[in-house]
């Protein structure tokens, strides 16, 4: 369980940075190796991992891309997970990370650094729990549709409508793809980087899951996964 304990540990640094005074970690910096606009805290919560996780094994992250350390395994990390949602005080952010071998994942980390609950993938293993209290997460989306980059999507957005479907869109799509057993459905629609899906497809590897072009569709029960599929993939 050291990949386990290295992770809470990681994690409980980045959040204590995310609660320091530093106001400085929400400053936006330059372009990271995913396309996106870092802030200071993506690149600060990296360098948590990177020191927690080198010695073991290759890195490939969201900002600085392939860390080859010339291992066996590789760990593919998403450090901030909904940075926006960070730096406008909306508790939905994380981090995430996987563990790859032979080209399988064969473990992974999620967390949302706001509340400490956490999902956590082996073989053998499946746990989830808060790194602060000694609790299960608790069950309050069984009947919400997570539609992650909404905004982006107005077609899919008014299919959607057109069919009385509610969603919401909370901006942290590895979150809501370990949350996925706990809610109707997930979607997304837009690029599809391996940091991003890999701890949570992992996890949640037992659902339904469809994944074709740019969308990607996991659902605990058939009917829905149906549904959505005829909604998603067809016309």
């Amino acid at each position: 369980m050291k990949f386990l304990k290295n992770c809470k540990n990681a994690s409980k640094e980045i959040i204590k940075l995310i609660h320091s005074s530093n106001k400085s970690i929400f400053d936006k910096t330059q372009k990271g190796f995913g396309g996106d606009i870092s802030m200071n805290i993506d690149l600060l919560a990296e360098q948590i991992f990177i020191k927690h996780f080198s010695k073991q094994g290759n890195i490939y992250s969201e900002e600085c891309g392939l860390i080859d350390n010339k291992k066996e395994i590789t760990f593919i990390i998403d450090p901030i997970d909904g940075s926006f949602n960070i730096s406008n005080a909306f508790p939905y952010y994380g981090s995430s990370i996987a563990v790859k071998k032979n080209g399988k994942i064969i473990k992974s980390f999620i967390i949302n650094l706001a509340t400490g609950d956490y999902f956590y993938k082996s073989k053998k293993t499946r746990i989830e729990n808060n790194i602060f209290y000694n609790k299960k997460v608790t069950s309050s989306i069984n009947e919400m549709i997570l539609f992650e980059k909404a905004y982006a999507n107005i077609d899919i957005c008014q299919k959607l409508a057109n069919n009385n479907i509610k969603y919401r869109s909370p901006g942290a799509l590895a979150l809501s793809l370990a949350l996925a057993h706990r809610c109707k459905a997930v979607i997304f629609k837009g690029d599809i980087r391996e940091f991003d899906i890999a701890a949570g497809l992992h996890f949640n590897a037992h659902l339904n899951i469809k994944i074709k072009n740019d969308i990607i569709l996991v659902a605990k029960r058939k009917k829905d996964f149906n549904k959505l599929s005829n909604i998603l993939f067809k016309g």
